[in-house]
């Protein structure tokens, strides 16, 4: 019976460990240059060249970082008042309508919303500096219709004073306060809230005439 065992190793010494298993092995495995020199022409490549072509991924990044930082301006504050006084000129549009019957629920809806929208728009105008003077009064005797119509024309009696005043800061080089112009942003930002809100059940209002009585109004 043949013997497959491997051949004896007769002295452990004569090994050496710096050699491949494998005669040839050491040339192919070992890298065409000095791992040191390499990293040394890298360097040197690197830094004869400069800075790569193109932005890379972390100015990319940087840049939207500074993009995002960027606060907001008199210009912005201005642009938030124009789209809240357009939504405003619509409401009063939707109100001036002689069919409109509201009920009872809807006029609670549109009262709560309206009050509110004309609390934050005079907020607002007061931090940009404008004298808005005392609340608007509104009298018993006066049909709901009416009382909005009063509070909407307020609003935008309250808009157009502020944007006269930032303008005029504009036209004189000068800037608001920041924290004032932010939080001019968010009372705008729930003011139109509110005043779409108001302007959806206006139109569901609308909605429910037209359909009771299959008439264009």
């Amino acid at each position: 019976m043949a013997d497959n065992s491997p051949e004896k190793i007769t002295n452990p010494s004569s090994i050496d460990p710096s050699k491949s298993i494998q005669p040839g092995d050491e040339e192919q495995s070992k890298p065409a240059g000095d791992f040191q020199s390499f990293m040394q022409d890298g360097q040197g490549t690197q830094a004869a060249s400069g800075k790569p072509e193109g932005p890379s991924p972390f100015d990319l990044a940087a840049g939207g970082q500074q993009a995002a930082m960027t606060g907001p301006t008199n210009e912005s504050v201005l642009g938030q008042m124009n789209s809240t006084s357009t939504v405003l000129g619509d409401l009063q549009n939707q109100m001036s309508n002689k069919n409109l019957n509201l009920r009872q629920s809807q006029k609670y809806l549109l009262r709560n919303k309206l009050t509110s929208a004309n609390q934050n728009i005079r907020t607002a105008a007061s931090k940009a500096g404008v004298d808005t003077g005392p609340p608007i009064t509104q009298f018993s005797r006066q049909s709901p219709i009416n009382k909005f119509l009063g509070m909407l024309s307020d609003s935008q009696s309250q808009l157009s004073s502020a944007q006269s005043q930032i303008q005029n800061l504009n036209a004189n080089g000068q800037s608001m306060n920041p924290g004032d112009i932010l939080l001019i942003q968010v009372k705008l930002a729930k003011a139109q809230q509110e005043l779409e809100y108001s302007s959806v059940l206006l139109s569901t209002a609308t909605s429910d005439i037209k359909t009771l009585f299959n008439i264009q109004l």
